[in-house]
């Protein structure tokens, strides 16, 4: 029972994908598209790295327990944001485990207001 997913899924998440375009000047046109949503648990991740290549990172992380969904495998993934109370958390891992199938974790940071 400890292992139950059903339970653990109490926040709900609006899930957007980057679509690349760029205009006739080249310039980069894209843009956030709807992917859907669905239910998540959402909880404080550690802190991660203080610096990023040389820049200071001191956005939140959180970790993201969702249903395994097909946009949500793979590096495809890493073009993810997720919407929740009010805020963006962009995706910066993910991590598939084959003994627990039925999920994916993601390891988010929190931007926005």
């Amino acid at each position: 029972m400890a292992d139950e997913l059903a339970g653990q899924l109490a926040e709900r998440v609006d899930v957007e994908q980057w679509q690349p375009a760029r205009d006739l000047a080249g310039d980069d046109a894209g843009a956030w598209a709807a992917l859907g949503s669905g239910f998540a648990g959402v909880v404080p991740d550690g802190p991660g790295p203080a610096l990023a290549g040389e820049a200071r990172r001191s956005g939140r992380r959180w970790r993201v327990v969702m249903r395994t969904r097909p946009e949500l495998a793979g590096a495809g993934a890493l073009l993810l944001r997720l919407r929740w109370r009010g805020q963006w958390l962009h995706v910066l891992g993910v991590e598939d485990d084959p003994r627990v199938p039925d999920r994916v974790v993601l390891r988010c940071e929190g931007r926005g207001p």
